[in-house]
């Protein structure tokens, strides 16, 4: 467990800064956030990035022409495996692509109570990367080791809460490629039903491209700083 901080100050309402608390889970990290109150005259990031381009393939199917900006509800509005597997089908090899596969993965694996076993080991072996390691593929056992309280005190353990992508923020880093891509995330928690005007979660993963679709391999430390200043909001929310 480590403590991390981030400098300097949003253009954007959610800030992903003071005192973040990263939980490692497993080969997956996920981080924690008190959102501090914005400021009146804060202005809001809208930049938009721009897909990147892919190379041409018989199927048609990594062609972007069609390719919008993530809403963050790719799959559906549900938080079960079948949400995650039809963002897994639906999207394209684009970097927004990645970004909804990414997001659907972090609203159906950040929540409590936790997923059923079943829908654990489906996401081990259809969304997992054949490069993932063996622990990162074993959500089920991720799980067992964070107990009830996977957010370290964040939210009371014990406590039902999932993500919310409404106001949320992602990233791609500038190493990606056209075939891995690095996603960053940052959400509201909604704890007991309600959204929650101060917590924010946050989620990096590196997605690969194979057999078709994105696929996750590995999770990674979010840059903060770049994320809470530079990052893009979903054009929807759910």
């Amino acid at each position: 467990m480590r403590m991390v901080t981030a400098s300097g100050r949003s253009r954007w309402p959610i800030v992903i800064g003071a005192a973040a608390l990263v939980l490692a889970i497993g080969a997956g990290i996920t981080y924690t956030a008190t959102r501090p109150t914005p400021e009146p005259n804060a202005a809001p990031n809208t930049a938009t990035a721009t897909p990147t381009p892919t190379p041409t393939r018989s199927t048609g199917s990594g062609d972007n022409q069609d390719d919008v900006a993530p809403t963050g509800c790719l799959g559906g509005q549900d938080r079960n495996v079948n949400m995650v597997l039809t963002a897994q089908a639906d999207a394209k090899q684009t970097t927004y692509g990645a970004v909804e596969v990414a997001t659907a993965f972090e609203r159906w694996f950040w929540q409590y109570p936790y997923p059923a076993a079943t829908e654990s080991d489906e996401i081990g072996s259809k969304v997992m990367a054949s490069t993932a390691n063996a622990a990162w593929k074993d959500v089920t056992a991720q799980y067992t080791g964070a107990g009830d309280d996977p957010t370290q005190g964040v939210v009371a353990p014990g406590t039902p809460f999932h993500v919310s992508t409404t106001n949320g923020l992602w990233r791609v880093t500038e190493d990606s490629t056209a075939d891995r891509v690095t996603v960053e995330l940052a959400v509201g928690y909604v704890v007991n039903g309600e959204l929650s005007p101060t917590k924010v979660a946050g989620l990096g993963l590196v997605l690969v491209w194979e057999d078709g679709g994105w696929h996750v391999e590995s999770g990674t430390v979010v840059d903060e700083t770049k994320l809470s200043n530079g990052g893009n909001r979903y054009t929807g929310g759910c």
